[in-house]
């Protein structure tokens, strides 16, 4: 056994430069990560009448997401991600009366990206993809003393796209990025727009 792994540790010594001399950064084509943090606003027909007719409505929260991808050449690559897009809710309250609506919407996505190199390093991209989304809805009520809690979930798969501008330097890539999701379920349209800023890394 103590033969066995003396052998191996050699053998990762030894094969480790020759591993560093093949390979060679390429910033035009290999895999990259990365993660954002931004803004998300909820556009829906529901929450707006809510509010119009008086309850206390939030249609924005903190959004972020992780992504994975793989650039072919200067002007095309693929990506996956998760976003994770926070809470919208509204709430109203009336004498001892009172009720509130939390929706929290998060999803997986896969796009392709087409990308526009400028120069020393800056580039422009533009997204399209499809989002499976997870919808969660939870409603406390008080009304005549009595409580009620429910919850209910929706599931679905609908597209997305964005546009962005990315600046690289020493395989780091930051991005300052729009996106919108367009999410329909049962005939109700749900806009979410995000806007966010990443840090990644390419290898």
């Amino acid at each position: 056994m103590k033969r066995l792994i003396a052998t191996a540790a050699l053998a990762t010594l030894v094969a480790s430069p020759a591993f560093a001399q093949s390979y060679q950064y390429n910033p035009n084509e290999g895999p990259y990560l990365g993660a954002g943090l931004g803004y998300s606003k909820l556009d829906n027909e529901t929450l707006d009448w809510l509010g119009d007719i008086g309850a206390s409505t939030d249609d924005s929260d903190t959004g972020y997401k992780l992504f994975v991808g793989y650039q072919f050449n200067p002007n095309f690559a693929v990506e996956a991600g998760y976003a994770d897009f926070g809470d919208f809710s509204a709430s109203g309250a009336d004498g001892t009366d009172s009720a509130r609506l939390k929706l929290g919407v998060e999803g997986f996505t896969a796009a392709l990206v087409g990308n526009l190199p400028i120069q020393n390093g800056f580039s422009v991209f533009g997204k399209l993809g499809m989002v499976a989304w997870d919808a969660d809805l939870d409603l406390d009520a008080t009304i005549d003393g009595d409580v009620y809690r429910e919850s209910a979930g929706e599931d679905g798969t609908d597209p997305y796209y964005g546009i962005g501008a990315e600046y690289e330097v020493q395989q780091i890539m930051m991005r300052a990025e729009y996106e919108r999701y367009d999410i329909s379920d049962s005939g109700e349209d749900f806009e979410i727009d995000l806007f966010s800023a990443s840090l990644g890394y390419r290898f």
